[in-house]
Formats: C-alpha cells, sequence, structure tokens
C-alpha cells in the first residue's frame, strides 16, 4: 500500500494503538501478579508466626485468608507435578527448610508449600487466577473491542474516497460518473455529495450550451438554404457563381463549426479508414478557395483517419502557414506528415499555442482555436502535434504513430 495513503497512516495507527493496548495490558496484568505475590508472602509468614506460637493449625486464618488444606493423594501428586518459581521462595528462621517453604502453580492455581520444624502443609489459594484477573481481562478485552470498532468504522468511512478519486479522474478525462448521493453526514460523505452536485450542474450547464449552440447552427442553416435557393433565379452567370460560391462556402464554415462544436463537448464517435492523403490535402484546398497546387513529395500514400475531422487539421495547418508564413510544403516521411513553411519562429512553446483561446500576440486576428482544435482531433485520434524549427523554416509535424516514436 502506498506509504503516503491515508488507509496506510490508518493501519500504522492502529497497530500502533493496538500494540500499546498489548503492552499496557500485559504490565497490568505482571503487575497485579507481583502484588498477588506479595500479598501470598505476607499472608504465609502471619501463618508461619502464629503456628510457631500456637504450635497448632490456626483454621481461622486459613479461612480468613480464603487458604484450603490439601491432603492425602491429592497432595503427593501436586508436590509432584506442580511448577515453582525460584524467587518467590518463602523466608523461614532454619536454614534446613528454607528451600522447601515455596509457592505453586498446577493447572491453574496457586499453592502454598510451608514446611517447617513444626508443621509440613500444602495449602490451596482459593480465588484462581479467573477471579484474581477477570476485572482487568474485561478492561481490556474492552479497551481492543472499542478499538477493532473503531478502526472498522473509520475505514468503512474512508472506502468512499477511493470512488471519489477513480471519479474525479473520470470527470477529468471528460465523462460523467455514476453516482449515488450518501444521506451520510460525515466529511468523506459532504465533500463527496458537494463534489457530485458540481458534476450535475456542469452536465446540465453542459447539456444547454450544446442545445443552444446546435438552435443557432439550425437557424444559421436555413437562411443559407434559403439563399442557395434564390440563387438559382439569378439571371446573370457571374453573379450567380458568385452567390453560389459564397453560400456554399458558408454551409462548409457552418458544417465545420458543428464537428468542432461535437468534438469539443466529447459527443463525436470517430470513424477512422483508410484515406488517401491527397484527398484530404485536396478537402482542405475547397475549404479554403484554394486554387494553386501545394508542393507534395505524397503521391498515393494512405492514413488511417476520420476524413471530415482529418480534413480540418489539414485546413487549420495549411490557413496557418498561408497567415504567418510562405512557400508552405507538405512532407510525407516514414509516418510523419510535415507542413514546411518560410517565417520566423514561434515566440513560445507549441503547447502554449495548443491551448484553446491562445495567440502569439494581441496583434493577432482570430480567437486562437486552430492549433487547439488540430491537437484534439489528433489526440483523438492516438495521434501527436509536434512542432519544430529548422533553417528558418517552421514544421509542424503529424505523427501518426507516437506510441512507436516519441520525440
Amino acid at each position: 500500500m502506498f506509504r503516503h495513503s491515508v488507509f496506510f497512516k490508518l493501519n500504522i495507527l492502529f497497530a500502533i494503538a493496538l500494540i500499546a493496548t498489548l503492552i499496557a495490558g500485559f504490565s497490568i496484568v505482571a503487575h497485579i501478579s507481583k502484588k498477588d505475590r506479595a500479598d501470598l508472602t505476607y499472608k504465609i509468614r502471619i501463618l508461619i508466626k502464629e503456628m510457631r506460637h500456637t504450635k497448632e493449625k490456626p483454621i481461622e486464618l486459613f479461612k480468613e485468608f480464603h487458604l484450603q488444606e490439601i491432603y492425602g493423594k491429592e497432595r503427593q501428586h501436586i508436590l509432584k507435578n506442580a511448577n515453582y518459581h525460584k524467587m518467590h521462595r518463602l523466608y523461614t528462621r532454619d536454614k534446613k527448610y528454607r528451600k522447601r517453604s515455596r509457592i505453586l502453580y498446577y493447572q491453574g492455581d496457586t499453592y502454598v508449600h510451608i514446611v517447617t520444624r513444626e508443621v509440613n502443609l500444602l495449602l490451596k489459594v482459593q480465588q484462581n487466577v479467573w477471579e484474581r484477573f477477570s476485572v482487568p481481562l474485561l478492561i481490556f478485552l474492552s479497551i481492543i473491542i472499542l478499538l477493532i470498532v473503531m478502526y472498522v468504522m473509520i475505514r468503512k468511512s474512508l472506502v468512499p474516497l477511493k470512488k471519489l478519486e477513480r471519479d474525479i479522474v473520470a470527470y477529468g478525462d471528460g465523462e460523467f460518473p455514476d453516482y449515488i448521493l450518501s444521506k451520510k453526514q460525515d466529511e468523506i460523505s459532504l465533500v463527496s455529495n458537494a463534489f457530485y452536485n458540481a458534476i450535475e450542474k456542469s452536465k446540465e450547464l453542459l447539456d444547454s450550451r450544446q442545445l443552444f449552440v446546435r438552435n443557432i447552427f439550425h437557424e444559421l442553416n436555413t437562411p443559407i438554404t434559403k439563399g442557395k435557393i434564390l440563387t438559382e433565379i439569378v439571371e446573370d452567370t457571374k453573379t450567380q457563381e458568385m452567390l453560389d460560391s459564397i453560400f456554399s462556402r458558408l454551409a462548409m464554415l457552418l458544417q465545420e463549426l458543428a464537428h468542432i462544436e461535437k468534438i469539443t463537448a466529447g459527443d463525436y464517435t470517430i470513424e477512422q479508414q483508410p484515406i488517401p492523403i491527397v484527398e484530404l490535402i485536396d478537402q482542405a484546398k475547397d475549404l479554403l478557395y484554394i486554387e494553386s497546387d501545394i508542393p507534395s513529395n505524397i503521391h498515393d500514400e494512405v492514413i488511417k483517419a476520420d476524413f471530415n475531422l482529418m480534413s480540418i487539421v489539414f485546413k487549420n495547418l495549411i490557413e496557418n502557414a498561408q497567415k504567418y508564413a510562405q512557400h508552405l510544403e507538405i512532407i510525407y516521411h516514414a509516418g510523419e506528415l510535415s507542413f514546411v513553411s518560410d517565417g520566423e519562429q514561434l515566440e513560445y512553446p507549441l503547447s502554449h499555442y495548443t491551448q484553446a483561446f491562445t495567440k502569439g500576440s494581441k496583434e493577432e486576428k482570430g480567437f486562437g482555436l486552430g492549433l487547439y482544435i488540430v491537437s484534439e482531433i489528433l489526440t483523438k485520434h492516438q495521434m501527436r502535434l509536434g512542432y519544430s524549427y529548422r533553417e528558418q523554416k517552421n514544421i509542424f509535424i503529424i505523427d501518426t504513430n507516437p506510441t512507436i516514436r516519441y520525440r
């Protein structure tokens, strides 16, 4: 998991809290065990002192200290199989019996073996391990369960972050993700709802914009169609040809604008097919009303593209060369189409001009959309626009295989 992830940090925090709780729990248990052994040692010393004084077994003290004497075979079995801790041998005045007075542990119970000159007793502590440690263990388990529940709840509340991340990436790529608004009131749900509400408003604005633009296209197309019909009524041949040319040009421009609008709105399905490059050049010349030939080395070369969109690319690149340079030449070599023209080098990097509404200088006419549209269309074709300046020539390059050859 990525070390800067919120989930990674949450896991580390939970692990630290769990380890700290375990250490604290074991420390408390160890402290209680040590205290119990100290208390038991103190009680046994009182018993030994009482037995030396009275020469009898202090039955009342046994009851008060919750001790029970063990007899017979059970006693022998326990003494044979019990474990004892060397650090907790009991003190006796006589060195001969000191090592044999000790605390024993057997099957979860605690025993005390008292050996003096007067007695040899095996006493069972009636309070077992569970009774001694039940309260701290319950507290300890409660804290562990609380930590786990909090961890699960926090992690569950963070899970929507992953979907939100995917949806933000998808929205950045121009897609509208599917979503359901959360009814929760935590911060992550509120942020998600705010983002999805913004998407909804953006989608409504986009739909209204598309409807508005398409209505304009429809309204403009009607007078153009009527104008072409009226052109047929004109008797003068030259006037008729001029009007027909004007209205045909307007119709082609309107169609081009419609394609551009669909591309920018992400509402255009590209239909790629093999197209002779010569046909694309001819279509671009028709759109620009260019009658003269453009020098090139192209004969039968073919590229796979959408004819209408790629015609716009060729038209914009040729138009740029006409506006800002001279002596245009189109060269095709090894999957690269180069539009070469004499002129001054671009003032800014190519990335500056492939942004919408960007121009080289304030004096330039137009909206600064030419290279932006070219870049958008080529991107949808999985092609790439490049630029270089050599020998006082501007070279705009269409790389048809950018995944194989990257400049």
